[in-house]
């Protein structure tokens, strides 16, 4: 018998096309997982871009503009628990994980965060140059030395189940 393409290729597709549907239907779940991981991972790293910056901006803002940028700051540092959520969900057997949540959760630091950001979109337009520039470097001590390190850890970890060669970092303002 004499093979040639024309005989032998709806043969090989009809073999590849076999196969195919014959994988675990588990592996979809796994592909599902990884996308949520990764969209997490993405967005919650854009919500942090907004607040620095604003953090960044903030030198430059006074009265209702430093109060409506101060609200989008907020909004998006409360969006950042929903991103923390899935991965929390994923990892929290993770050592790293773990004490990352500590300096963000039960050492209160990301709370003290929204804190400052609801006091700047509340009262922002009445405060002085002075109590702006001390609350900034309040809440910039706290976020760039412990919450956006703790951040960095989760996309670290994230990085590293979804294997794709590189590794986020949060997004720092330049007043950090």
């Amino acid at each position: 018998m004499q093979y040639s393409l024309s005989t032998m290729l709806p043969i090989v597709l009809a073999s590849l096309f076999s196969l195919t549907q014959a994988l675990p239907a588990s592996l979809a779940p796994r592909d599902q997982v990884t996308q949520q991981l990764a969209d997490a991972q993405n967005e919650w790293r854009a919500d942090t871009s907004k607040v620095s910056q604003f953090l960044s901006a903030v030198p430059t803002l006074q009265g209702s503009k430093l109060e409506a940028a101060a609200q989008v700051a907020l909004d998006a540092e409360n969006d950042e628990l929903l991103h923390k959520k899935v991965l929390d969900q994923n990892f929290s057997a993770d050592q790293r994980i773990v004490e990352a949540n500590d300096v963000l959760v039960t050492q209160g630091t990301f709370q003290s965060v929204v804190d400052a950001l609801a006091n700047f979109a509340q009262n922002g337009a009445s405060m002085s140059p002075t109590e702006i520039s001390t609350l900034l470097q309040q809440t910039n001590a706290v976020r760039c030395g412990q919450v956006l390190p703790a951040i960095d850890t989760y996309f670290r970890v994230t990085g590293e189940k979804l294997n794709n060669g590189g590794v986020l970092l949060a997004t720092r303002p330049t007043n950090c």
